[in-house]
Parts: structure tokens; C-alpha cells; sequence
């Protein structure tokens, strides 16, 4: 056991930290698989995508978004004024105005042929004229609610109409600029579904066989809160330049901001199929340019004495704990727990809080060299 990590053996006396309360936990046995750091890129199905697409040609007179801007189905998103637009609300009033008179004409002769005094033939003609133009009128605003514009913007001989969000998440692009003109079903932006992004993985072919669906992976983009992803998806074939297979990575949802083609570092968790000594990760500092845990001691009576005289200081500082470094060799990790060589089962460890010790640790010898 490596009991003496550094040139010097440092022991930290409660007078420095008996006031703090030191977490420790037992160096545990624990199964462990190996880790992947590999490079990834945030990424998104097209499926996941959502074109928003002019439905009538027209100038974009507004925008009522910006790139960036989060949206929830039906939301306004642009006005567009169409002289096609236009032109349809004049036939529709038009259509509506002599249907009108043609279903007030129907019912007349309807009256009539009730009374036989109209023949079946000329009465299912007068039917057949006013159905026809009724179809027109259903046709126009059967057409315009697949586009997603009101039929109400053809009351009036309007040559605007408005575009709505038909989906719910993030406008990633705006395509036409503000004044363009656009055609009947031209996409003028593009809503991202964020809750559907993908990790793309890139691993180095002597890790393929390593690697299976349903593993975790940890992204890593500097975020307080840790982002998860699950294994997916392996793809087949390995690129030729990097020779690096792609394995895709479903995203548990999250408020950290992520952002579709960022590049961002991750770590695939394999299969845990071996057993190491174990510490958690908040144990482990960077001590005089070693990795070190520190774990509580006992000075011996003897050397207590030899401190503190025979006397009462000696009680003063009884139940004190004191402290060391230990240097630790790391072999894997997990997201909480890190298997190391350098410890026993069953001892005792800093925990949390190491930071303090390491602090005290060094205004101690400080101290000392200043004597």
C-alpha cells in the first residue's frame, strides 16, 4: 500500500479542521466497464425537423420570430401579402354573393316543384347549379385550411394573410429574408423539435466491439448539470478518412441549452464486467501534482505526548481527527464512483469537502517551513 504519498507526510491537527464537518465513506469493492471519451456532435433526425412553407405566393411583409426564438404550436410567424390571396377573396365574395341568390332562386322553384308545378328535370338542374357552387365555395376554404389561413381573412377583399407555427419548439433558421418574394410552398423557416436531438459519437474502431445499445453517455459541455444519453443506434460502416464508426445517442431532455452541430466531448459507458476498489469522484484532488485521497488518522500515544507534554493538552485534542494524503492510481470511472489502486477495502476517506483539507494541508506546512 502506497501509506506515504509525498516527500512530506502532512498531518493536519483539529485546531485547523474540527470545526468542519468532513464527510468520509469505506473504500468500496465495485463493478466497473471501461469508459470512451470520444468527440461527439449534437445532431437531429429530418424527421424532427419542421419546414414552415408559404402556402400562397407573396411578399414576406413581417417576421414575427427570430432565429433562437422558442415557439408552441399555432404561434404567429410571418405575414405574407399575396395578390393571389387577393384575387381568391374577391372570387370567394363573389361566389358567396351569387350563391345567394341562387339557393333563394332554389328554393322558390323547390316550392314549386312541391306543388307540381315544376318538372323532376328542371328542378334537379336548378339543384345540381347551386350544389356546384357551393362546391366552389367549400373548395376555396377546404384550400385555405389545409394552408393554415383562416377562412375569415377572405371576408373582406384582403391581400394578406398570416403564417402560424404548426409545430411546437426552437425557429433554428430563418431561409427567406424579410421582402422576399416566395412561390406557393416554399419554406421560409425551420422549427427544431430540441427534445429530439441526437448525440453522434464518433469511436475509434479498436472500441467498436465495445460499445452496445442502451449504454450510458455522458456529455460533457461544461454544464452545472450533468447531461445523460443512451446508446441507440450503431451505424454500420466506418468513415474512411477518420476510420471512426458513428453510433447514435438518444438525449434524456434537459434545461442546459444545447445546440444543434455543436461539437461537444462525451464518454460511453460499457458493460461493467470487472470489480476495483473504489472511491467517489468528490473524493479525488490534485495534490502536488499527484492525484491524491485523503483518509483520517491516529497519531500513536507516543508521539501525541511528544506534541503536547504529559499533560492536559493531550485530552484537549483526544477525538481530533488528522489527516493524509494519499496517492492513488486511477484505472476507470463511472459518473459517481472512480476505481483506483493506493487504498484498502474498508478504509475510511474524505469523501467531500476535500478541498478544505487540501487548503488546510498546505497553510500547515506552510506554516511549519515558516519556523
Amino acid at each position: 500500500m502506497n501509506k506515504i504519498v509525498l516527500r512530506a507526510f502532512f498531518l493536519l491537527s483539529a485546531t485547523l479542521l474540527g470545526a468542519l464537518d468532513i464527510p468520509t465513506q469505506k473504500v468500496q469493492i465495485r463493478p466497473f466497464g471501461a469508459t470512451i471519451d470520444v468527440n461527439a456532435k449534437i445532431i437531429q433526425q429530418n424527421s424532427d425537423q419542421q419546414a414552415i412553407t408559404s402556402p400562397l405566393s407573396g411578399y414576406i411583409e413581417a417576421y414575427y420570430v427570430r432565429a433562437g426564438d422558442r415557439v408552441k404550436k399555432g404561434d404567429k410567424i410571418a405575414k405574407i401579402v399575396s395578390a393571389e390571396l387577393s384575387k381568391m377573396a374577391v372570387d370567394y365574395q363573389s361566389l358567396k354573393t351569387q350563391y345567394g341568390y341562387l339557393d333563394k332562386n332554389f328554393q322558390s322553384n323547390k316550392e314549386l316543384y312541391e306543388c307540381g308545378m315544376l318538372s323532376t328535370q328542371e328542378f334537379t338542374s336548378k339543384q345540381i347549379e347551386r350544389d356546384a357552387m357551393l362546391w366552389q365555395i367549400k373548395s376555396i376554404e377546404a384550400t385555405l385550411k389545409t394552408s393554415n389561413i383562416k377562412p375569415e381573412a377572405l371576408n373582406t377583399p384582403n391581400s394578406a394573410y398570416f403564417i402560424y407555427a404548426t409545430a411546437s419548439g426552437s425557429i433554428s433558421e430563418i431561409i427567406q429574408p424579410l421582402g422576399s418574394y416566395v412561390k406557393e410552398d416554399t419554406s421560409i423557416a425551420l422549427i427544431i423539435n430540441k427534445n429530439a436531438f441526437f448525440l453522434e459519437c464518433y469511436v475509434p474502431q479498436r472500441y467498436a466491439m465495445n460499445v452496445k445499445n442502451g449504454q450510458k453517455v455522458l456529455i460533457k459541455n461544461n454544464a452545472s448539470t450533468p447531461i445523460y444519453g443512451k446508446v441507440e443506434r450503431i451505424l454500420p460502416s466506418i468513415d474512411e478518412k477518420t476510420q471512426r464508426i458513428s453510433v447514435l445517442a438518444s438525449i434524456e431532455p434537459s434545461l442546459q441549452e444545447l445546440y444543434l452541430n455543436q461539437y461537444v466531448g462525451a464518454t460511453i459507458y460499457t458493460q461493467k464486467d470487472k470489480n476495483y476498489l473504489s472511491v467517489k469522484k468528490s473524493a479525488l484532488t490534485f495534490f502536488q501534482n499527484e492525484w491524491v485521497v485523503f483518509v483520517p488518522v491516529q497519531k500513536s500515544l507516543s508521539a501525541k505526548q511528544e506534541e503536547h507534554g504529559e499533560h492536559g493538552e493531550l485530552d484537549e485534542h483526544k477525538e481530533s481527527p488528522q489527516y493524509e494524503a494519499r496517492v492513488v492510481e486511477i484505472i476507470t470511472k463511472d459518473d459517481d464512483y472512480i476505481a483506483i489502486r493506493g487504498l484498502e477495502e474498508g478504509e475510511s476517506y474524505v469523501s467531500d469537502k476535500s478541498y478544505y483539507v487540501k487548503s488546510m494541508l498546505l497553510k500547515s506546512a506552510i506554516g511549519e517551513h515558516g519556523h
